[in-house]
């Protein structure tokens, strides 16, 4: 369950509300408890207010007498009321901050001491009174406002020179409860809706990816055609295009495989039927002169050698294509590169009747194997006169061009190749319209086209437009290709 994306995906919401709740709850109560007092406070100067007003009637008069100042019978009623009523304390202070016993509801608090405000000019201002915190002898924590009295107050015979109306921090509202009993219907919430919205989403990202999935396992069970819709988020659809460029990919790697083999088949099938029929008939005994053996012996070597071409030309072709083939990379000068060709190929062009030209620049070095190189041009070379005929003539030359490479060609005046056979010279076993079975196993312009990938180049043909073929292919100049001793 927990590699399940599902899960993962309701988790990691649950777990963002949940951290969110807790971050805003553990900031809020720590905000709560100067919030708390506030509310005490301001409970405080509302019940001062009635209070205030009472005393400054007429605070004085007949009444019971304790510690020398007289107080009103009603108004020591009124007050022990209050506290009765609301829980609040009220002290009574005279003009050095103690409190005076006549209205004490409480001995204990007989011998507080608290700071007495200057006398208002215009009477207390109710939304400001001052406050604070007491700890009284006893141990108890409380939060209190004092109320000053006017100065005709504090010269009338009770001498009551400021109010102090309390409570015990305990006794205060208790806002931590009310919030906590919100939150906690709050996070219930955020948890439904988290788990909605997780729902919801990992509806929207698991079905394109169970499509996904589901074609990655079709293309792996070997069904090649099957295609992934390409839908959901960016993301997935990105993966979606990812793996049907995938199974393209493989179909045509399994389908090239398949004529691989079939071509392969087929070039070897004419050789190895010939062989089996002469041997055979030489081990039967039904060549019987010298001449029918030596001449089935003669077809065997030149048919086994075709074989050994053939198979030749495989492996070298897998080992550069593997990268398995060293390229033995050299600074190479182009001059001296066609002065090889032209002295290989001079002969065959004076034999067959046919033209042949050499021209280049001189001073151009690029960075190649020389081995492999010659084999390209060779094999160009070779096509080229193969392709022309007596009076025709084939040219090869070297350019500079833009970039830091130099392209070498070879072009002939033959027959050509048909324009919707361009594109494939370079496919294996491949032959134009106009070669013959016996022309070759068409792997050399494969071969090729490997070789000149491998030093960084690149290799085309285009049809002449009077006539003839012309390949190119660039190499690197030096300064500029591949590093020395490059393994390919």
């Amino acid at each position: 369950m927990f590699k399940s994306l599902r899960f993962r995906i309701i988790a990691s919401f649950v777990v963002i509300v949940l951290i969110t709740l807790g971050a805003a709850g553990i900031g809020l109560y720590a905000r709560l408890g100067g919030y708390q007092e506030k509310l005490t406070a301001g409970t405080l100067r509302q019940i001062a207010s009635p209070i205030y007003y009472n005393l400054t009637l007429n605070p004085a008069g007949t009444g019971t007498v304790r510690g020398g100042a007289r107080l009103r019978a009603d108004l020591i009623e009124y007050l022990r009321l209050q506290h009765q009523d609301t829980g609040v304390i009220v002290l009574l202070l005279d003009g050095k901050g103690n409190v005076i016993p006549e209205a004490i509801t409480s001995d204990s608090l007989l011998t507080e001491h608290f700071d007495v405000p200057p006398p208002p000019a215009k009477g207390p201002n109710f939304a400001q009174l001052p406050e604070g915190k007491h700890k009284t002898v006893d141990g108890q924590s409380l939060l209190y406002v004092t109320v000053p009295m006017p100065a005709a107050v504090r010269l009338q015979q009770a001498g009551i020179a400021a109010i102090v109306v309390a409570l015990p921090q305990s006794a205060g509202p208790n806002v931590y409860k009310d919030f906590r009993q919100r939150l906690f219907l709050a996070g219930l919430i955020g948890l439904a809706a988290a788990l909605i919205v997780g729902l919801v989403l990992w509806a929207s990202l698991y079905r394109p990816m169970g499509k996904v999935t589901s074609g990655i396992r079709a293309v792996a069970r070997g069904d090649y055609r099957q295609r992934v819709p390409v839908s959901g988020p960016s993301e997935v659809q990105a993966l979606a295009t990812d793996v049907n460029a995938m199974a393209d990919s493989v179909q045509a790697s399994q389908r090239a495989l398949r004529e691989f083999l079939a071509n392969v088949s087929h070039e070897l099938k004419t050789p190895l039927t010939s062989i089996r029929g002469f041997s055979q008939a030489m081990h039967d005994g039904t060549l019987d002169t010298p001449e029918e053996r030596a001449r089935a012996a003669r077809v065997i070597d030149v048919e086994s050698r075709r074989l050994l071409h053939l198979v030749g030309e495989l492996l070298d072709l897998s080992r550069i294509e593997s990268g398995q083939q060293r390229m033995d990379l050299a600074d190479v000068r182009i001059s001296e590169l066609l002065s090889h060709v032209s002295d290989v190929f001079m002969m065959r062009a004076d034999e067959s009747g046919i033209g042949f030209e050499v021209k280049g620049d001189a001073d151009a070095v690029v960075v190649a194997d020389f081995d492999r190189v010659e084999q390209v041009l060779g094999n160009l070379i070779e096509n080229a006169f193969r392709h022309s005929t007596k009076g025709g003539t084939v040219t090869v030359g070297a350019n500079e061009t833009n970039g830091g490479f130099v392209e070498l060609y070879v072009s002939d005046d033959g027959a050509g190749i048909a324009r919707e056979d361009l594109p494939h010279v370079f496919d294996r076993f491949y032959r134009s319209k106009n070669e013959t079975a016996g022309s070759g196993a068409g792997l050399g312009l494969a071969i090729s086209r490997e070789i000149v990938r491998a030093h960084g180049g690149e290799i085309r043909v285009e049809a002449r437009a009077f006539g003839g073929t012309m390949f190119a292919f660039t190499l690197p100049k030096t300064g500029r290709a591949l590093r020395r001793d490059h393994d390919t």
